[in-house]
């Protein structure tokens, strides 16, 4: 396995999420999403053979997965009880095991609520500022762009989860649900068109968006 040859034998275990982990998947157009567990933090060497052995992998089989994405915990810190409500929520409700233990059973499930609308969304911001300078930059292409309005969407739809007693994980129903809370907000209706692709791509709206929910996003996690 890649995986364990690139971290040196520091790998805990392995999820997958997004629409492969709901089975969701389009081949060629779906990206391979991973949360990777490690036991010790990698090294500047080990995550540079990493990232060369994600971009050997996507050349070698574009055809079938256009991007590789993953997100890396420490295993004490997963664990950790202020981590409850972002690693926790997260491996238990949003990810599947396919390496190594399965840490979802020490965590109990977990209705919506503000806490945890908090803790995934605590780096939104950062984030989208990170994705902004990249596409500013002209180091993105379409999909990084669909990423983005995805991100925005289920970052909205996370604020209102818990009083609509929802968690929906489908993209187009959290975009029905932010219209019930956010009736007057256009831009939700315009990101709605792109995503369904009734209306085109284009980078310096995405821009805007960016820009515009910035400021939304500091407006409303409170």
């Amino acid at each position: 396995m890649i995986l364990k040859q690139c971290t040196d034998n520091k790998l805990h275990s392995i999820y997958v999420y997004g629409s492969i982990g709901r089975g969701e998947e389009v081949p060629g157009k779906s990206d391979i999403d991973l949360s990777i567990i490690l036991t010790s933090p990698l090294t500047s060497t080990e995550i540079e053979i990493l990232n060369k052995e994600k971009i050997k992998f996507i050349n070698a089989n574009y055809h079938i997965v256009p991007k590789v994405d993953f997100d890396i915990g420490i295993l004490d810190e997963v664990l950790k009880e202020d981590n409850l409500y972002y690693w926790g929520f997260w491996i238990k409700h949003l990810c599947t095991c396919i390496y190594g233990e399965d840490l979802s059973v020490h965590f109990p499930r977990m209705k919506p609520n503000i806490n945890i609308c908090k803790s995934l969304n605590q780096d939104i911001v950062d984030t989208l500022k990170s994705y902004r300078k990249q596409i500013v930059e002209g180091d993105s292409d379409d999909s990084v762009l669909i990423t983005v309005l995805k991100r925005i969407i289920r970052g909205a739809y996370c604020l209102v989860s818990a009083e609509d007693e929802s968690w929906s994980i489908n993209i187009q129903e959290n975009l029905v649900i932010l219209n019930h809370y956010f009736p007057k907000e256009e831009s939700f209706k315009k990101i709605r068109l792109i995503l369904r692709g009734e209306k085109k791509l284009i980078h310096t709206e995405i821009l805007e968006y960016i820009d515009y929910f910035t400021i939304w996003f500091n407006q409303n996690i409170v």
